[in-house]
């Protein structure tokens, strides 16, 4: 009797602690289905007649949409966030392509929501764009954090290969907060454990962090270049985890801070959220836009469904950062026919101020007192005329009797360009035919090689210096490098 009343006793005990624990709540799943592609209403159109179907109104001001939205996990429970289970931490998984600016601070419109967390006295989000060079992760929290970004380049598993990387940004007992780059090398290593990258590689990624009004920002940029083999391109899949902790051990970061917790991602230029049966596209003519050219997109919607849709407006501008440089249109309607499909094309210039690298275009459809969906599509802005040298990558023997550099023109515009490329070479050097001038013509979103032959004087060693001038389209652009000469 007295083991049966012991064994009662245990069980009540373990059953008081088991309903004590914490429940996690992710909103998102309880969150009724919505547009996930918000839009912030353009300058309202002056008031006019009732317009017939399709009718255009005026365009408006450039709108800031906001790209898809992703879940916020709540906790309401007093424990530390460390608690909180892997599974519950919901993440957009699809990475969509934008160039932010890493200044240490997290701009409305300049990043990509990853997953946002609120719990315990703390709120914090988490970002994560790319571009054609680059991966990015940040974090804005209302306390001051420790970051961590853990990188399963190739997607193959944590303890394979050398691509695994985690970055560590630690705050500082004074000053500014410090970054720690290691590397899990299963390839050269008899047992994958962190071992630190060396400094050159450590000084390519780029970390910034701030503080201020009680937020604290950080921000970092990883250039592709920092894994061997590495190439970022639309669709890629890689494995992340992005964390942070407001205590100082290794159980204190919010979820998981374990490498076998990283979540599979998929690159991608293009987003879209509608409810069914609307289903939307996004199509741009070129996806590369040099300055002073035009962006020229195709926006799509259809209602598949057999009744017709109350769809009331849609409007098409830059999205984030992007609104303060491209035009913006809206569109009326008097609903959505059942299988009929509409298109709408926009053009707007790509400004000669507006900054180099990945931008945003959305497009929202709307009924007359809620969202159907929306969609975002990526392009990158470029310089109209791009440069690259050519010359010798292995030792040249001094004994030649010529050697061949050159210049490579990348046009980026629409146009075909005609011009002029010069060499300069080091006082003694001769150039073939004594030619250091050659035209050339650069087709349309095409490149063209103008080559030099050059003959050394006797006893040419060390680096040689190569310049190149190249005069295209009212302006001279200019490139440097050298090569190495040896006597052996």
């Amino acid at each position: 009797m007295q083991i049966r009343t012991y064994i009662i006793a245990i069980l009540l005990f373990a059953f008081l602690i088991i309903c004590s624990l914490p429940v996690i709540c992710d909103e998102a799943a309880s969150a009724p289905a919505s547009a996930a592609v918000e839009v912030k209403e353009p300058a309202k159109a002056p008031e006019e007649a009732k317009p017939a179907p399709a009718a255009e109104v005026a365009p408006a001001k450039p709108s800031a949409l906001s790209a898809p939205d992703t879940a916020t996990v709540t906790n309401t429970s007093e424990q530390q966030p460390r608690i909180v289970a892997i599974s519950d931490i919901t993440p957009d998984t699809n990475i969509f392509r934008r160039t932010p600016k890493i200044d240490g601070v997290v701009d409305d419109g300049e990043w990509d929501v990853y997953y946002s967390y609120s719990a315990d006295g703390i709120e914090i989000t988490t970002y994560a764009n790319w571009d054609t060079d680059n991966l990015y992760f940040a974090a804005k929290s209302d306390k001051p954090v420790d970051f961590l970004a853990l990188l399963d380049a190739n997607c193959d598993g944590w303890y394979n290969g050398e691509d695994n990387y985690e970055f560590r940004v630690v705050r500082a007992s004074e000053g500014p907060s410090k970054m720690i780059v290691n590397r899990y090398d299963s390839r050269n290593a008899r047992t994958p454990t962190a071992s630190a990258v060396t400094a050159e590689e450590a000084s390519l990624v780029e970390m910034k962090s701030s503080t201020k009004d009680g937020v604290m920002s950080i921000e970092m940029r990883i250039p592709a270049n920092l894994v061997r083999n590495f190439k970022i391109r639309d669709g890629r899949r890689l494995a992340v985890l992005l964390t942070a902790r407001t205590g100082s051990d290794e159980a204190a970061w919010i979820a998981s801070g374990s490498p076998g917790d990283t979540k599979e991602l998929t690159l991608v230029g293009k987003k879209f959220a509608s409810l069914q049966p609307l289903e939307l596209g996004f199509d741009l003519r070129d996806s590369r836009i040099a300055r002073g050219d035009e962006l020229v997109a195709k926006f799509h919607l259809t209602n598949t469904g057999a009744e017709a849709l109350d769809v009331r407006s849609y409007v098409i501008a830059g999205e984030g950062k992007a609104g303060g440089y491209l035009s913006s249109q809206k569109v009326r309607l008097e609903g959505l026919p059942s299988r009929k499909h509409l298109s709408k094309e926009i053009r707007s210039v790509i400004p000669q101020d507006m900054p180099l690298g990945s931008w945003a275009l959305g497009a929202e459809v709307n009924t007359a007192d809620s969202k159907l969906g929306g969609a975002l599509v990526s392009f990158e802005v470029v310089e109209p005329f791009e440069l690259s040298l050519r010359v010798p990558t292995d030792v040249v023997k001094s004994t030649v009797k010529d050697v061949t550099v050159g210049v490579v023109i990348t046009n980026n515009t629409r146009g075909r360009v005609r011009g002029e490329a010069m060499v300069t070479m080091p006082e003694g050097w001769e150039i073939w035919k004594d030619e250091p001038k050659r035209g050339f013509s650069a087709p349309s979103k095409g490149f063209t090689s103008v080559l030099f032959k050059v003959k050394p004087p006797l006893g040419a060693s060390g680096r040689i210096p190569v310049k190149m001038g190249v005069a295209l389209g009212g302006k001279t652009l200019e490139i440097s490098g050298d090569f190495v000469m040896a006597n052996q």
